[in-house]
């Protein structure tokens, strides 16, 4: 036999077997669109300059998709391959070598993956253009987002999925090599083994589970939850996949043990049915369910960034202008104090509003009443950082009056009171007194909370008998760590008035002035230079949510749809014999629509309890953005979790109508 005719018949058995190749070739493009959508993001240089965690989170996401795309192509691969054992079979009863059957589905994969990969690159390419500038027109944004087209992508792309393709290929030779040509013939009729349950892998997801869980509601501050954010995902994408296997099972089994449940009709039907097949359902099941929670955390935590964006805006900037300056004494920030008031003067304009203050800050871990130093800079893990500020900074700041004797300071701690009597810093002891003024303590502490508004760690401020008292406590750092930085800080913060492009030019001005100041060390800040891009870059994020939403809706419709019309296909023969038998049609209809609505709505409400555990970890990253309103998070993600509900139940009605149409 020749090649051509081995190519010849490959051909001819795609078109002859065309009503399951074609869900495998679309289902295959679609897969590979996703994965070519997201990969492409990665590379886009239009998010990597707004924000470069991002780029870091769609590296994950590429990563995630493209486990995905295996299980997915394999498990419709194996559907496929099923449903052709009795054709393979008859041709090795014809007297075909298994090595020419092996021949020929190499052309067969080929042709389909091929076309699969360039299809998908293409519409990818296609519908990425099309959302880019869709988005555009509905965002508005003043600097148009740009979907180019990259070699290095498609090509990543097509790697990727030529190894996907050829381990299905590989999985498909294996089942005409070790199988004998009666096997095959019988392939599709033979029944799968009932699962069996394992004790081992249901405690495992129990723990892969509760440890995701447990990180994410013990991350106290932001930097651990950078850290941990991944880990967590995977335990518990981990813990889902072993729960939806042996979980499912060990209900389902004591469901079949329970006689008052399992012998009715359509519970009889329903239950042996979901159980004989599990393992197929349980990876479908739980894609759906992470790529579900996939979507309600990408569109609610960027919906609320977006609608928040004002808010957030004032949090990062208290004042319109903000200087800090780097190894500063009190004499630097009188200095720059008496610039700033001059150079407002000069421009018409008047100081509405000014606070400066001196401090210095050291990172570590509390031990009791003892701060033990770890330097940030060399790596050390750190979830405390401890920030030192003179009493009579913070008392023109307030105009209150704060009351210390000889060494004792005050500890306010941004999470909770600090109620020991002393605290140890540098190895020495400080007593500590408390404010019993309710007025001053409100206003200290409102002050204090607004100077440190954007710490993403534990906060405890100290504040010292003056700064001689301050810089003593530095200098015994010095001493006991010198290869680390502890040298004084000073911010100088203002409002003035004028119109908002009178501030603007303002701002502009300034920047060129303070830069100039070769005597000072310092970073510059105006809210309204930075305003225009804090906006876009939420504009931005807001449509990586969107776009990333829509696809993974996309993918858990992609994956409902086959799943539907692989066991379709597989009870079609089954409901024809019970019908011979004499079940009558809506008996059918109503064991099977049981069978749909569980295992359809149980990853919905897997993904809602993912995400609830999930909230405490998140709202400390959606610190690094500013955004401080839990309840305007809470609300974006009942929201996004209704409104995903609801098309899931669209999915599940038009999914429901091909199985049942199968079927029939």
């Amino acid at each position: 036999m020749t090649k051509q005719l081995f190519a010849k018949l490959a051909i001819k058995n795609i078109r002859s077997n065309k009503q399951i190749y074609i869900p495998y070739i679309i289902s295959s493009i679609a897969t590979v669109t996703m994965f070519y959508l997201m990969t492409s993001l990665v590379t886009n240089d239009y998010l990597a300059e707004r924000a470069t965690t991002i780029v870091v989170l769609f590296t994950f996401g590429s990563i995630i998709i493209g486990i995905f795309s295996l299980i997915f192509i394999l498990y419709t691969n194996s559907f496929l391959i099923k449903r052709r054992k009795k054709e393979i079979g008859l041709y090795a009863i014809l007297g075909m070598k298994k090595k020419h059957v092996a021949f020929v589905l190499f052309i067969e994969s080929l042709i389909t993956s091929a076309g699969s990969i360039l299809i998908g690159i293409i519409s990818g390419q296609i519908i990425g253009r099309f959302v880019f500038l869709a988005l555009n027109y509905m965002l508005k944004l003043p600097v148009s987002m740009e979907y180019p087209f990259s070699i290095g992508v498609a090509g990543i792309t097509a790697a990727v999925f030529a190894i996907i393709f050829l381990t299905a290929l590989l999985y498909n030779i294996s089942q005409v090599t070790f199988s004998n040509p009666i096997q095959l013939v019988r392939g599709k009729q033979t029944g799968e083994k009932e699962p069996k349950s394992s004790i081992l892998l249901f405690l495992l997801s129990l723990i892969a589970l509760g440890s995701g869980y447990w990180i994410s509601l013990t991350t106290d501050n932001v930097l651990s939850a950078l850290g941990l954010f991944f880990v967590a995902v995977l335990l518990v994408i981990i813990g889902t996949y072993l729960l939806f296997i042996s979980g499912s099972i060990f209900i389902l089994k004591a469901m079949k043990k329970n006689k008052k449940i399992y012998y009715r009709p359509n519970a009889f039907i329903s239950i042996s049915g979901m159980l004989y097949r599990m393992k197929q359902n349980a990876v479908g099941l739980a894609n759906i369910s992470i790529l579900a929670t996939m979507v309600i955390v990408a569109v609610s935590t960027t919906a609320a960034i977006f609608v928040d964006s004002e808010a957030s805006m004032k949090v990062q900037f208290p004042y319109e202008n903000e200087v800090s300056l780097f190894e500063a004494n009190f004499e630097d920030m009188t200095n720059f104090q008496e610039i700033v008031v001059n150079e407002t003067e000069k421009r018409d304009l008047a100081l509405e509003d000014m606070v400066a203050y001196r401090y210095n800050s050291v990172t570590g871990v509390f031990e009791g009443d003892e701060f033990v130093f770890r330097s940030s800079l060399q790596g050390d893990v750190v979830d405390t950082q401890v920030i030192i500020i003179p009493k009579e900074d913070i008392e023109k700041i307030t105009d209150t009056s704060i009351d210390l004797e000889g060494n004792e300071v005050i500890v306010l701690n941004s999470e909770s009171e600090y109620n020991q009597p002393t605290i140890k810093l540098a190895e020495q002891e400080y007593p500590v007194r408390q404010i019993n003024d309710s007025d001053t303590h409100t206003k200290i502490s409102n002050q204090l909370e607004n100077m440190l508004r954007m710490n993403v760690i534990g906060t405890t401020v100290v504040l010292t008998n003056g700064a001689d008292e301050m810089q003593a406590i530095i200098e015994d750092y010095k001493e006991l760590y010198p290869d680390d930085y502890f040298d004084g800080f000073a911010s100088v913060e203002w409002d003035t008035s004028g119109t908002t492009e009178e501030k603007i030019t303002y701002a502009e001005e300034l920047t060129d002035i303070v830069y100039d100041l070769e005597e000072y060390s310092l970073g510059y800040r105006a809210r309204e230079l930075e305003q225009e891009e804090w906006y876009q870059m939420n504009g931005g994020l807001l449509f990586v949510g969107i776009f990333l939403g829509g696809l993974f809706t996309f993918g858990a419709a992609l994956i409902t749809y086959f799943k539907q019309v692989s066991e379709g296909y597989d009870d079609r023969e089954k409901f024809q014999i019970m019908q011979k038998v004499g079940l009558d049609e809506k008996m059918i209809q109503k064991s099977t629509r049981s069978q749909i609505v569980w295992m359809f709505f149980l990853p919905l409400l897997l993904a809602a309890v993912h995400t609830a555990f999930a909230y405490p970890i998140i709202s400390k990253l959606l610190l690094v953005f500013g955004l401080v309103n839990e309840g305007l998070i809470v609300l974006s993600i009942i929201g996004v979790v209704l409104g995903f509900s609801l098309l899931y139940w669209i999915i599940y009605r038009v999914t429901s109508r091909v199985y049942f149409s199968i079927v029939k």
